[in-house]
């Protein structure tokens, strides 16, 4: 902890973080993370302030500036659920998963009903191979909120790789019917193409997964890098992927290439892509 400030610096700190808050919802990111690092120069104490830092860190995909901002937010308030969930979410997207899994309990311990953590929890145990922790935690999920996309997604996934079929069909349909009906209500909505894109491609309807995955790419725009959608996070680099895995498995090899291309430029360093780099021969 540092030295208080006046009542006056502190009044003017708040007023950077509603600005930064402000600037977020336009989606002018850059400018909301200029309003909230002058809060922290400000108040250096100020928690919220640290952890709405991360969250804007976190939507330009700098994910390590995003982990030292909700570090940062949690020693000034050990007690905070939402800066140990997000700091557990970050964490995971760099791959520190036994550490990521750690902040996620602590949140859980202070929210035991938050339904979100379960699914990043369940994630994480599925990306280390532990598919029964990983289906108990999205079960609990589900349990706490039966219409989660994100928990209906993940948990068809870990149906799918247990071999559930109908499971996860049934969980994959729910979650394709959900998007398809918001994608009627929301113009050029990538995010909900995207995903019906990846559930029906799960599903091995690949010209649904084609068309879906091609206007996610289509409708997406240059303003946004990292698309949120119901807590799940996907990449520019990933939407170019995924239609490169339909393209290839349509026999499209160099449309599959092309694509592949544009999300390994994006994200060079991504091992996901590596599999599908062999494949194509790139």
């Amino acid at each position: 902890m540092v030295a208080p400030i006046s009542i006056e610096e502190k009044d003017l700190a708040n007023q950077h973080l509603d600005r930064s808050i402000s600037f977020a919802m336009c989606g002018k990111i850059d400018q909301a993370i200029e309003a909230a690092q002058k809060a922290v120069e400000i108040d250096p104490d100020f928690a919220q302030a640290f952890n709405k830092l991360g969250d804007y860190y976190l939507k330009k995909g700098q994910v390590s500036h995003a982990v030292d901002a909700y570090r940062k937010s949690i020693v000034i308030n050990p007690d905070n659920e939402n800066s140990h969930f997000d700091l557990g979410r970050s964490l995971a997207l760099l791959g520190n998963f036994d550490e990521a899994l750690t902040s996620l309990n602590k949140a859980l311990d202070l929210n035991p009903v938050h339904g979100e953590t379960y699914c990043h929890v369940g994630q994480i145990y599925m990306e280390k191979g532990d598919m029964e922790s990983a289906l108990t935690n999205l079960q609990q999920a589900l349990k706490n909120d039966e219409d989660s996309l994100m928990a209906n997604y993940l948990f068809a996934i870990a149906c799918q790789k247990t071999g559930r079929e109908n499971e996860a069909t049934q969980y994959f349909k729910k979650v394709i019917a959900r998007y398809n009906s918001l994608a009627q209500m929301k113009s050029r909505f990538a995010e909900g193409f995207f995903y019906m894109g990846k559930c029906y491609f799960y599903l091995g309807d690949l010209a649904n997964a084609l068309k879906s995955l091609e206007k996610a790419v289509e409708f997406d725009t240059e303003a946004v890098d990292y698309h949120y959608s119901f807590g799940m996070l996907y990449s520019d680099a990933d939407a170019f992927h995924a239609l490169a895995e339909v393209q290839n498995e349509l026999g499209n090899t160099a449309d599959a290439r092309e694509n592949l291309k544009k999300a390994i430029e994006l994200e060079p360093d991504n091992k996901k892509y590596q599999e599908l780099k062999m494949k194509l021969g790139i």
